[in-house]
């Protein structure tokens, strides 16, 4: 049987997304997208949280790491 607990795939599909995202988005702020005229109908098409995304992007510009697309611990600290 395999040994899953090693497997970074999920990671892997998590930050290719936000990269395509993030390239998007600049487009749309340098308004040289061809199908989005305005973030709010980008936002709309990709059905993502504005809030969620900004958070992660402005993450992902400090730090320069793609590692700063995934998500941090969550729950309670014991």
């Amino acid at each position: 049987m395999r040994n899953n607990s090693s497997d970074e795939t999920i990671k892997r599909n998590y930050i290719m997304k936000y990269l395509h995202l993030i390239k998007e988005y600049e487009q749309v702020k340098r308004n040289e997208h061809e199908h989005f005229r305005y973030v709010q109908d980008f936002y709309k098409f990709y059905d993502t949280d504005r809030r969620a995304f900004l958070k992660y992007y402005n993450r992902y510009k400090q730090s320069g790491k793609h590692d700063s697309l995934l998500p941090l611990k969550r729950g309670p600290k014991y």
